[in-house]
């Protein structure tokens, strides 16, 4: 059944040009409550269910998404079309199609096979995903971190925020900001201003707040425009739907090699390595390039420095060792991640 959409009131309707500033604009969905805990953690934990597709959802689905990537001084860099059929989540099949970036996956009884591009999304491909199934990460770790909750008005639209706290320790978002009084997200912000995304137009799909238009900007320049084209609840699938073409190639199991800057958008905490004070006072600096393996569980299990300054190599080591990812997953299944993380030190930080 393909869900239909009335046609929302004025400000519901109005999307900002890529090249603006966006605040948050009240939405239909507005009217569906799902009643908010009072304990902070109870919140994310209860909002990560209910927010995107990545919860409990009975019914298979067909989504298709219009995308926009930006560089990092927020020129346009590519714009394709994501979908995405769902059955299970060891059944699938999802595809980007851009002038830079062609590729489609099929999940199988027999295994992962893909067509077109065979290298892994690159940072921007990943995000659009995770930015419209899982906002919120699942099972955040919240030990050592202090939660608070605050308000915030943005262009008369209250919103209730879940800051997460803690010293010497970077997260991926520091503050969630949900509609006043219900479970829906309208805005994730790191601190200073370094990023930031906005949901808007939000529409309930099986019991989910799902945003049609997203907005990711990174000091204060657009980096990704999401905007859903349609969903549809369960489609009409057949066996050639989800069948790779005969060109597409099996995906080996085991541990995967995945860069860097793809990794970067999968981190959930970062915790800085200490400087050592005999390195700054000789003036020693530059970057060290780990060799890192992410376990399962998104945790650093290996670390080794391949390159950079001697004296600055086990401190980052010992800090990778405390960073977390999100799990990779493969047809549903997490899987071992092998990767490059350069630790960058300055003098006068």
């Amino acid at each position: 059944m393909l869900l239909m959409w009335s046609a929302p009131r004025t400000q519901d309707a109005v999307r900002p040009p890529p090249a603006q500033n966006s605040t948050p604009t009240d939405t239909p969905a507005a009217q569906v409550t799902l009643t908010m805990p009072k304990d902070p953690a109870a919140i994310l934990d209860a909002a990560a269910k209910v927010n995107g597709l990545s919860g409990p959802i009975s019914v298979s689905w067909h989504l298709r998404v219009n995308y926009q990537i930006f560089d990092d001084k927020g020129h346009s860099q590519d714009s394709g079309v994501y979908e995405e059929l769902w059955v299970t989540d060891r059944k699938y099949k999802r595809s980007y199609s851009s002038p830079k970036f062609t590729q489609s996956d099929f999940a199988t009884d027999h295994g992962l096979y893909r067509s077109g591009n065979q290298n892994w999304p690159g940072p921007q491909e990943t995000m659009v995903r995770t930015e419209l199934i899982e906002p919120i990460p699942a099972g955040l770790n919240f030990s050592g971190l202090r939660l608070e909750t605050m308000h915030r008005s943005v262009e008369k639209v209250n919103l209730q925020c879940v800051t997460l706290k803690a010293d010497w320790i970077f997260l991926n978002n520091d503050a969630y900001c949900f509609q006043s009084g219900e479970l829906m997200l309208r805005v994730t912000n790191a601190p200073f201003g370094r990023s930031g995304t906005l949901y808007n137009n939000i529409l309930m799909f099986q019991g989910h707040f799902l945003a049609r238009d997203i907005r990711v900007t990174e000091e204060g320049k657009p980096r990704l425009v999401l905007h859903i084209e349609s969903i549809e609840e369960e489609p009409t699938i057949t066996d050639s739907d989800l069948t790779p073409p005969p060109d597409a190639v099996r995906i080996p199991g085991g541990k995967i090699a995945i860069p860097s800057e793809t990794m970067r958008v999968l981190l959930l905490r970062q915790i800085p390595p200490h400087y050592p004070s005999r390195a700054k006072n000789s003036g020693i600096s530059g970057t060290v390039e780990l060799q890192v393996t992410i376990g399962k569980d998104g945790h650093v299990t290996n670390a080794n420095a391949v390159s950079g300054p001697n004296e600055l190599r086990k401190e980052s080591i010992d800090a990778v060792f405390k960073w977390e990812f999100r799990p990779f997953l493969i047809s549903g299944e997490a899987t071992e991640v092998e990767t490059n993380l350069p630790i960058k030190f300055t003098l006068g930080s």
